[in-house]
């Protein structure tokens, strides 16, 4: 049986401070700022009364904020932008939808000799007789397949790599570059980071969350490869990982108004003092980061239906493209293809 198999994993053993901080490095060696825009930074914002006056007044980098790689001096200039950027990441979220595979997954299982028609048959009826169930779970349940041939089909269905979850454990320094209520939701472990530190790899068991991929991706400034693994051994890291995985983010799920999601952002930036902030979309989640000069902080807000009524457009806001993972036409990091 073919299966796409991991050749070789090791498990990750570094406190969560010293892998932020080598992501961080690498997001600064790509992104260089020249000896000027160090020393005398230019606020980004068109309407800055600053930038202005005809000899600006002297201001260095770290008394502002640095918001999708472009430095504003104040949270008065960059409110503006912030704004746009909640109701372009809200206004680009689409409820999960079934995916429709040109081989199904129990059509697959019989080319693979796995079951028989009569067995997908039987396992169809039941499925549509009782009207719920994954025919996965039915098929495990009725023991035409185990979980290991189920999941490898999954793989090949996917076309990414299956991560051999109950042999590899997993780390508890992964868990804790994200809010763990992002993979809770999602269904899904990091497994696995290179040791150069540039691609991490997060296992599924029912289906490839890109807008969480992509949303590591901008956060951390690294590549991301999706596998999958048998649905029991990630919920049982999920369960295994919950008591140690950190829990200092701030969670929001009764905000509506994008303006006040706005304003909340504001606030923490203001109190946090923070010199960058990186505001990203996980399904259905507002994801933001507070980088301060000793820490970093987490804000989670959940994207609840009463968002969408209080969606308005802004006259002034640029002619931004969305660059969500919704908007690619595979969904998958190029990264996928070196495993």
């Amino acid at each position: 049986m073919n299966r796409k198999m991991f050749l070789a994993f090791s498990p990750l053993d570094q406190p969560p401070g010293s892998l932020r901080k080598e992501f961080a490095q690498t997001e600064e060696m790509q992104n260089p700022l020249s000896w000027r825009e160090r020393l005398v930074p230019r606020c980004s914002a068109t309407d800055c009364m600053r930038s202005r006056k005809l000899f600006p007044s002297w201001r260095r980098r770290s008394s502002g904020v640095l918001l999708d790689g472009r430095w504003y001096c104040g949270s008065s200039c960059a409110s503006g932008v912030l704004s746009f950027r909640v109701q372009n990441l809200i206004s680009g979220f689409v409820p999960p939808q079934p995916r429709t595979h040109r081989l199904p997954i129990g059509l697959l299982l019989v080319n693979r000799g796995i079951i028989s028609h009569a067995q997908l048959q039987e396992v169809l009826r039941l499925q549509r007789e009782s009207r719920c169930g994954r025919l996965g779970n039915w098929l495990l349940q009725l023991g035409y397949v185990s979980d290991i041939q189920l999941v490898a089909a999954l793989g090949q269905q996917w076309g990414c790599p299956v991560f051999p979850l109950t042999s590899q454990p997993v780390s508890s320094v992964l868990p804790s570059l994200a809010p763990f209520a992002l993979f809770e939701n999602a269904r899904a472990v990091p497994v696995h980071v290179s040791a150069d530190g540039r691609f991490l790899h997060v296992a599924f068991c029912e289906r490839i969350d890109h807008t969480l991929l992509y949303a590591l991706e901008q956060m951390l400034g690294v590549r991301t490869v999706g596998c999958v693994a048998t649905e029991a051994s990630v919920l049982s890291a999920l369960e295994a990982l919950s008591p140690l995985a950190p829990r200092e983010e701030v969670s929001f799920d009764t905000l509506r108004d994008p303006r006040e999601i706005t304003s909340t952002i504001s606030s923490y930036a203001a109190e946090l003092r923070a010199h960058k902030l990186i505001l990203v979309r996980a399904a259905s989640f507002l994801w933001t980061r507070f980088f301060s000069p000793f820490s970093s902080r987490d804000l989670l807000f959940r994207i609840l239906p009463g968002c969408f009524s209080n969606l308005e457009q802004s006259p002034g806001s640029p002619n931004v493209t969305s660059l969500s993972a919704d908007s690619r036409n595979d969904g998958f990091s190029a990264a996928s293809g070196v495993v």
